[in-house]
Parts: structure tokens; sequence; C-alpha cells
């Protein structure tokens, strides 16, 4: 197989096999080609010297649905010679702690996608291309993919004339970098020139001009696979629980279920967990970060009411999600920039995973967490909760939103921010959470 706008064939002899977090399949295979650089070196020497060290590979993406792999090519600059690494020791899924730089992901035409600063393994920052009309709007769309560089040579002569002789002696030749976009303007960046010229765009953002180029599979956030054991699936409270969650936007943007045992990366089960007070507990050190194990305490789940069982279902998703995104040095939806923001309750709780964890989710998850159980109650018998607990007489515009954020506290109290807490509001969140036995296990279906 030649590609085109490269000078060399694929090392079939050389490549990672691996998995998305969604399951596709994806083979990363070895390109020896450095001709595309962006940002643009200083200098030649510079340029020269950044090649030795850049890595190019292309990724073959298996399609969701269509019988084929997609192609990506990405490329890996690194800053330092400590992040300097051979084919072997990176791919897309395996960047380590000591490695910082920039890995740009461009289609299989040749078309710039989107960047990622990386810094200790963890990603910092993200580019793309994007086009601004004159009234100053950004618009976004695969016009923003439509970038294509390539190097220019420029052959340098020297022309004397000694009466009627001309003589031309060749002196040098230099390359210069020339990335082109759509549109009308151009500018400079990092030494490089980046012409645009050529398509159109409406004033209402929408891209009128030709685009002919591939249009490239996603690369998605990874999600925590969830193999629910034949222990969990015949609890029929925690299966409802888990299905209606499920329905959740929040939840299926962190997590997908299967009862199939690869691949995945946690387990639910039903079983005796360390502490016997516990509703469930998150094992996510014994087998690393990618075999988490999530027990539910057998003594308790069958006096869960349903939205209880909800709640300690996402409490433990949200566990699981801090151990795999910690492991992976990856990002995370829970929160933006999240290695960072983490890293604070890293330093503060040094080797206390539960105290990090929950002060974090404390700071963070609590209102994600009650707007689902918000959400997903009406299915789980909020009807028959609120007529329980006084109906109209109690709450005359309905169930006080106030309660989900109690019941969301529920396993927090530990933290710094629950025990700071005004008195009076803390009051308020712990009357609310005696409400909580009125909870019943209904589960529309």
């Amino acid at each position: 197989m030649i590609l085109p706008f490269f000078e060399k064939e694929p090392d079939w002899d050389k490549f990672h096999h691996y998995y998305f977090p969604d399951g596709r399949e994806v083979f990363e295979i070895n390109l020896e080609n450095k001709q595309v650089y962006i940002p643009t070196p200083e200098s030649k020497e510079v340029e020269e010297e950044f090649a030795a060290r850049v890595i190019q590979n292309i990724l073959f993406v298996k399609h969701r649905t269509e019988n084929r792999f997609d192609p990506l090519i990405v490329r890996y600059y690194p800053d330092e010679e400590t992040s300097k690494r051979d084919f072997k020791a990176i791919n897309y899924q395996m960047i380590d702690e000591k490695w910082s730089g920039w890995i740009d992901l461009f289609t299989y035409d040749e078309h710039y996608f989107i960047g990622f600063q990386i810094e200790k393994g963890q990603i910092t920052n993200t580019r793309k291309f994007t086009k601004s009309a004159p009234n100053g709007k950004f618009y976004i769309g695969k016009e923003n993919m439509d970038v294509r560089c390539v190097l220019k040579e420029t052959v340098w002569i020297n022309v004397t004339i000694a009466g009627d002789v001309m003589t031309i002696t060749s002196l040098e030749s230099t390359l210069s970098q020339f990335c082109t976009v759509g549109g009308n303007d151009s500018y400079t960046s990092g030494g490089g020139s980046y012409s645009y010229g050529g398509d159109s765009y409406s004033s209402n953002g929408g891209y009128s001009g030709s685009y002919s180029g591939y249009n490239p599979p996603d690369v998605p956030m990874p999600k925590l696979t969830i193999y629910i054991d034949s222990s969990f699936s015949q609890n029929k409270t925690l299966k409802c629980a888990q299905e209606m969650l499920e329905m959740s936007k929040f939840v299926n943007s962190l997590a997908e279920f299967t009862n199939k045992t690869s691949p995945k990366n946690v387990t639910f089960k039903v079983g005796t967990t360390i502490q016997s007070g516990a509703g469930a507990e998150t094992d996510g050190t014994t087998y690393g970060h990618n075999n988490i194990i999530i027990t539910f305490n057998e003594k308790k789940v069958n006096d869960m009411s349903s939205l209880e069982a909800a709640r300690v279902i996402l409490h433990e998703i949200i566990h699981a999600e801090i151990y795999n995104a910690v492991g992976e040095k990856r990002g995370s939806l829970l929160v933006g920039n999240f290695q960072n923001n983490f890293e604070e309750y890293k330093k503060l709780y040094p080797n206390n995973n539960s105290l990090q964890q929950h002060n974090f989710m404390a700071e963070y998850i609590v209102d994600n967490i009650a707007k689902v159980l918000q959400e997903i109650h009406p299915l789980l018998g909020a009807s028959e909760f609120y007529n329980a607990v006084g109906g109209t007489s109690k709450w005359p515009k309905g169930i006080n939103p106030t309660f989900y954020t109690a019941m969301a506290w529920h396993g927090l109290n530990s933290s710094k921010e629950w025990n700071e807490m005004k008195y009076e509001d803390r009051k308020v969140l712990q009357d609310l959470q005696d409400l909580d036995n009125r909870l019943t296990k209904t589960c529309i279906q």
C-alpha cells in the first residue's frame, strides 16, 4: 500500500495493536517520512535536529459499523532529549509521565486534524486551525481540518558578468514550509507562511466551499468498559438502577456496560466488602487501574431503594473513572484540566486514595451526581416518594431539588468541604437525608 503524500510505505513489521475504550480495534504502524512539521522550526538546523527525534505513525482505526479500517496519521514531537522514544516505547495509547511535547493528528490525505500538548504525560493544551470572519466570529466545521502543509525547495544562485561572459554559480538550497487553509487571509507563525485561499464561508458560519478531503474517524475521550457479573445482574434493584443510569448523558459519557468479559477495565459484582457498613467498595489498586473491581455489599443491596442503589453505583463509577484517568494519565469529563486539579488532592492527602477522591468529588462532582439522580428519579418511584413525604403539603412545587444534593453528599462526610460547611447549611442537608427511608424499590421500564 503506497499512501498519497508520503514517500515511503508503512513498515508492516513494526506495529502496535490495541483497542480504544469504546472497543474499536486499532493498529499503529511506523512511517519513516518526516516531511511535515507544525509549528515550523526557526531554522533548517533546528528542523534537522528536530526530525531526528520525531516519530511518525499511521493509525488504522476500526469503523464503528462498517467492515473497514480508517487511517489517521499521528506525529510525536518530543520537547527534550529525555522524551526521546523509539517506536516500541510509544504509541497513541501509551504516553508515560516522562514524555513531553506535541502530538498531532492528520487525515489520510495530509489535512491537519487536531494537536495535543503533553507535559510529563498529561494533556495541557490542544490546537486546531480555525477561520475567523471579518466580524471576528469563529466558525467551526470541516474547514478547520482543511490544512495542508508542504516543504518547498528554493535554489539560490550567484550571477556574475564580466564583459560578454555571464557566470552562474549554484550556492545552496533551502527548504520552507507552506500551509494552505480555506479562506482569503494569510499570516505567519513560528517561521512558516500560512496562506489562505479558495474557499468561502457564509455569514451564518456555514461552509459553502468545496471539500474533497478525507473525513477522519473521531478519536474519543476514553470510556470505562464495565463488565456486569451475574451476581450483580441477578439483583433486580441493582440491575434496574444501572439501566436507568445508562440513560443519563453524564453516565453514558463516562462508561459503557457489557456482559462480555473482554475487553473490560471495570467489574461490577456482589460480594463481601472489607468495611461491613459500606454499600459498595471500589478496588483500583490491587489489580491495577485497568482491572478495577467494584464490590456491592451483599448484606446491604437487598435493602436498598432503587434511587439509593443508583447513587451508590454512580458514586463507585466516579471512583473507577478517577482511578483509570490517573493511571492512564489522561483527561476526564469529570472536570476540565483533570490531572492538575486532582494533583492538588494527591499533595494534600498523600497515600490515601479515599481522602483524595472523596475531597475531589466533594468539590467538583456533587452537583453532577445530584442532577443525574433528579433526572432518573421519575423512573425509580419519584411519585410514590413525593406522596410518602407529604406531597403538596410539604413541597407545593414538587420534590425539593436540594433533596438530590443531600443524597449526593452521602459518602463524602469525611471531606474538607463537608466539615467546613456552615452548620445551618449542613443541617438542612442532614434533615433531607433522613427522608431516604421513604424511597421505594419502584422501577419503571
